[in-house]
């Protein structure tokens, strides 16, 4: 912590951040060498939170580097689709720092911000965050919407 009580942010590097991701792994206990995703050249890692499967990933984009923190649900139900798409909407309206999005019929949890000025504080919050309203969604949706856990198709 720096001088009057600021925080030491990042400076946007993709090294940066991925010392805060390391740095959250060990921090809740974890080694971070196992959490790593295969073919993410050491910018991707992986955490499970109850029934969420959370991934996390340094980017560098046109804009420049980019935390991407993204948990998938459950896949769109082929039934009441349209109330299904209707409830997501509704759903993220009540959604703070994150939203929900789908990809190619998989309703995912995502937040995404820039690196630059990213501190731990706000890394580890937006890991937990994007977690807790996966954890909390996924089994809702499938039981509400009839629609398969994304986890239950993958095995």
């Amino acid at each position: 912590m720096g001088l009057f009580g600021t925080k030491r942010a990042s400076h946007g590097t993709i090294d940066d951040v991925h010392h805060m991701v390391e740095h959250y792994f060990k921090k809740r206990g974890l080694d971070p060498e196992q959490h790593l995703l295969d073919g993410a050249e050491g910018y991707g890692w992986w955490v499970t939170e109850g029934s969420a499967r959370v991934y996390i990933f340094v980017q560098d984009t046109n804009t420049g580097p980019t935390l991407r923190i993204t948990a998938p649900l459950v896949h769109v139900p082929d039934q009441n689709r349209e109330a299904f798409y209707r409830h997501l909407l509704d759903v993220n309206t009540d959604l703070s720092s994150c939203a929900l999005s789908t990809h190619d019929d998989i309703v995912l949890v995502v937040a995404q911000r820039p690196t630059m000025g990213l501190d731990q504080e706000e890394l580890d919050s937006m890991v937990w965050n994007v977690a807790y309203v996966a954890d909390l969604l996924d089994d809702k949706l499938a039981h509400d919407f009839n629609a398969k856990m994304y986890w239950d198709r993958c095995r």
